[in-house]
């Protein structure tokens, strides 16, 4: 006989506690043991509690390799009736031998209904560090039963594979939002959609009567970055920024010849360029930058109140103006075709001609950030990486424990971008030497990015797959985080970034007035649609984890230990650092602060 000392910790979530009855099986080197019930006289397994339990054991099983825990109905019917199945977030299991150190089994999983559950001591192991047959064994059954769970499906031909919920059964409840996140989601969402509706401005379908009139939207939600947009979003420098620093700062280049597309001339800069230079000198002096959509090229577009909607794929040129190192916009072409119906607008046409030129860039920023630097890299392919862990990495690998357009338009945007995707993309460093960026100033998501990239690049060496995994970890976390979190800031003042356009690309100038720059825009609906949309996507509903912090402790082992310590610290440095610069900005870039960074895409 061997008798165990078994400490079970519940969650402390709501809900996280159950009336089953749960017991546990230790399985070690000389057999397994029946299954001990835990149990005590009253109620166990409530939230939030630690309890302790005393078992023994028929015989001894020798040195323990796993915990079998098995959960069941009690005999009586629960005091509530037999309602839906119970379900138990089960932080861990710690069992003190008779002899030696205790072992803690971690879990942090939500059971639910009647079933078992295999848990391993929570030291990580590769495959080949399982020596005994039974290690082995599980290892193979769990990722079968993973794969047979997690099931690849295409969606949509030309997108990436994603998860085939059907497969799952019930929808895994560790795999779903927590209940408080859905019910807060679902409020913010409806406060938001009852505000506009009752301001009559959700169901009207025509088109605004002024920028003032646009206020009435604007002011329903508003945050202090929402402000500065709106009362800055008609300059040039402000224009230019955004590429850096804005929703969409991964499409940016240095320019070193102009493309045979687009052809400006010196006499068409000479005013922003000033005296003594040169477009050609400028391109040598690598001062010239270019913003190329034209991957919207020919896209199909939505219908928006029975109205067809309109589309572009402007080309911008850039300016690093010398001393200031301030950024600002040369010259605009709304299409990859140049010729008379295709002008090239510039600073100096008139005002409003040019206004409505950075507008259609703006919606081109609009279209692109959503369907690809947004929709596609930083949900569809964290979604590849997700399941691929889930159906290749069993839980005690070390990995596992890091953890305008309408739908048609967007799935040939992100069909085209799969065509030219590759590795160098997604890895931050790569990316920016690729892009030439790596000293225009200003450029916080650059700065930021690479500090919390913080790693040392075919996967045939450690340091490959560390750079693998640092891609993985910072797609879902910061990369998201600075392309997510500011959609509201950027486009809750509608004319910096509209999400449609009523009429098509000016073929002239001089032809836009203010009237036609309002009738260009999308409809009041459509307006509050999208705002509401990205309000909610924006803010964090609640649960908030910040990158670093990981409250299931799935190691106990000492060495990850302090390396998750050594993050932490580096994280904080960082990000008094960048509260520091930001107290000196006009606009502070806030979206890579770590704090507001979430451990994963969350929202």
């Amino acid at each position: 006989m061997a008798e165990f000392r078994v400490r079970v910790s519940t969650g402390k979530a709501c809900g996280a506690g159950t009336w089953d009855k749960v017991s546990v099986t230790i399985v070690g080197t000389q057999g397994e043991s029946p299954p001990l019930p835990l149990d005590h006289l009253g109620k166990e397994f409530t939230a939030g509690a630690e309890e302790d339990f005393e078992v023994t054991l028929p015989r001894d099983v020798g040195p323990v390799l796993l915990l079998r825990v098995h959960k069941a109905p009690p005999a009586l019917p629960r005091p509530l009736g037999p309602l839906a199945p119970d379900a138990w977030f089960c932080r861990w299991f710690q069992l003190a031998p008779p002899r030696g150190a205790p072992l803690r089994f971690p879990c942090y999983q939500w059971l639910e209904g009647a079933g078992s559950l295999v848990l391993r001591e929570g030291a990580a192991k590769v495959s080949w560090a399982d020596h005994h047959p039974v290690l082995q064994q599980q290892r193979q059954e769990e990722l079968q039963a993973r794969q047979e769970m997690y099931q690849w499906k295409t969606y949509i031909p030309g997108w990436p594979h994603c998860l085939d919920e059907v497969t799952v059964k019930d929808l895994d409840l560790n795999i779903k939002y927590s209940t408080a996140k859905n019910t807060n989601f679902y409020l913010q969402g409806l406060s938001a959609f009852t505000e506009l509706k009752i301001k009559g401005l959700l169901d009207r379908e025509g088109l605004w009567r002024s920028l003032k009139e646009m206020r009435r939207i604007f002011n329903f939600r508003t945050t202090p970055a929402a402000e500065y947009v709106s009362e800055h979003w008609q300059e040039d420098a402000f224009f230019a920024s955004q590429f850096l620093n804005g929703l969409n700062p991964v499409l940016i280049r240095r320019c070193h010849y102009l493309p045979k597309n687009f052809p400006v001339t010196d006499a068409m800069v000479a005013p922003v360029l000033g005296p003594g230079t040169s477009l050609q000198a400028e391109l040598e002096r690598g001062s010239l930058f270019l913003v190329d959509h034209g991957i919207l090229s020919g896209i199909k577009t939505n219908v928006v109140n029975g109205r067809p909607q309109f589309s572009a794929a402007p080309m911008t040129l850039l300016y690093q103006r010398p001393g200031c190192g301030s950024l600002l916009p040369l010259a605009i072409q709304l299409s990859q075709t140049p010729g008379p119906n295709s002008p090239i607008f510039l600073p100096s046409d008139d005002k409003w001609d040019w206004l409505l030129a950075k507008t259609w860039v703006r919606n081109a920023e609009f279209s692109f950030h959503e369907a690809l630097t947004h929709l596609l890299h930083s949900h569809l392919l964290p979604e590849v990486f997700t399941l691929a862990t889930l159906r290749q990495l069993p839980h005690c690998h070390p990995l596992f424990k890091s953890t305008g357009l309408g739908i048609g338009g967007f799935s040939e945007l992100i069909q085209r971008n799969m065509e030219q995707l590759n590795y160098s993309v997604l890895c931050l460093p790569e990316d920016i030497r690729t892009r030439g960026v790596e000293d225009i100033p200003g450029y916080y998501y650059r700065d930021d990015g690479m500090q919390i990239w913080g790693m040392p690049s075919s996967l045939e060496t450690r340091e490959a797959l560390v750079q693998y995994v640092t891609m993985v970890i910072f797609t879902c976390s910061a990369k998201h985080a600075a392309v997510s979190a500011g959609q509201f800031d950027s486009c809750a003042w509608m004319p910096n970034l509209p999400p449609t356009m009523q009429l098509p690309p000016p073929t002239s100038k001089g032809q836009a007035r203010p009237e036609a720059f309002i009738a260009t825009l999308p409809p009041v609906n459509a307006t509050c649609d999208v705002v509401i949309a990205l309000w909610l996507l924006s803010k964090e509903p609640g649960d908030r984890r910040p990158l670093g912090t990981y409250p299931d402790e799935h190691f106990t082992e000492e060495a990850p230990r302090r390396s998750i310590a050594t993050f932490q610290s580096r994280l904080a440095q960082i990000s008094r650092g960048i509260q520091e610069r930001n107290q000196g900005l006009a606009l502070p870039y806030t979206y890579l602060d770590p704090p507001l960074i979430e451990n994963s895409v969350s929202i």
